[in-house]
């Protein structure tokens, strides 16, 4: 039987006693339903004895939290496939995805994808956990994927990158030079209406803000570093293409290349901050192949 997951916080020096729920609630951003899986399925310890959410703290207690373990989700076929593992501990695992991999399964006619890669592993290691993807790439982006381990992992790690509590940073290469060498295009982003995969620059759209930043041009094409400041479907992609600079491939928003199969993007920085223990940590992926032989020279990341 798979053991649950377990978090443990020491509790700082407080000002005055609140209860574990307060704690769990204002002070570590855990959602109700996180909380009511640890009280109806999981523990709840304060120095070892067992405590409800109501239970008052004082300060300089250790806490554990037992959170159930996830089952495997039988819609996503596992496959075994080499992981190229950047980060790893007991809540967060984060993935250099190849490109040409899906995140998930599409409608389940995928035999492989990154999910049931990282599934097939957890199966290996009997890892008591599921697959939650804080962010996903494409099929046709390489780069950094954070997954996360448990539920309040996941919650917590998606409620950071909303917050605007990390960063996420690509390497890509766009059609034709940029008319300035740096700069924002803070432009709102909803879905095609004839299209459920497209989206379009629009005013009824979600805020969406991308940075850029001109490293080198490549034959008359501009290596590009952008920067995310929202997680909007496709970004990068609906962002270069409105300012008339498609991503080099990109058949959906711009046309296909003979100087690359896909578009040229890569998730190459991440930096955030860990959901449980609050460290920061700051991970690099190196370029796929494809991308680094068109840009010869390795940038820095």
């Amino acid at each position: 039987m798979k053991q649950n997951h377990w978090l443990q916080w020491n509790v700082p020096v407080l000002k005055k006693s609140i209860s574990v729920k307060e704690y769990l609630r204002d002070q570590k951003g855990m959602s109700l339903t996180t909380l009511k899986s640890a009280k109806m399925n999981g523990s709840i310890l304060c120095d070892g004895r067992p405590v409800t959410v109501r239970h008052m703290l004082q300060g300089g207690e250790v806490l554990h939290i037992s959170l159930p373990a996830a089952p495997l989700p039988s819609s996503i076929p596992l496959c075994s496939l080499p992981l190229e593992i950047l980060f790893e501990d007991e809540h967060v695992l984060i993935i250099n995805k190849p490109p040409h991999l899906p995140t998930m399964p599409g409608r389940g006619e995928e035999k492989e994808s990154l999910a049931g890669a990282v599934l097939q592993y957890y199966v290996n290691q009997n890892l008591p956990s599921s697959f939650h993807a804080v962010s996903r790439l494409d099929r046709q982006t390489s780069g950094i994927v954070a997954i996360a381990k448990h539920t309040y992992a996941h919650q917590r790690l998606a409620d950071f990158f909303q917050k605007g509590i990390g960063k996420k940073y690509y390497i890509g290469i766009v059609n034709g030079r940029w008319e300035q060498p740096e700069g924002i295009i803070n432009r709102p982003i909803a879905r095609k209406p004839d299209s459920i995969i497209e989206h379009q620059v629009h005013p009824a759209g979600k805020q969406a803000k991308t940075g850029y930043k001109v490293e080198k041009t490549v034959c008359g094409h501009d290596v590009t570093r952008f920067t995310l400041y929202t997680g909007r479907t496709h970004q990068i992609r609906v962002h270069t293409a409105f300012a008339g600079h498609p991503l080099i491939g990109d058949s959906l928003y711009g046309n296909r290349s003979e100087l690359i199969q896909r578009q040229a993007l890569h998730a190459a920085k991440l930096q955030f901050c860990h959901p449980v223990f609050e460290s920061w940590h700051t991970i690099t992926a190196d370029l796929p192949e494809d991308m680094r032989r068109l840009i010869e020279d390795e940038l820095t990341l």
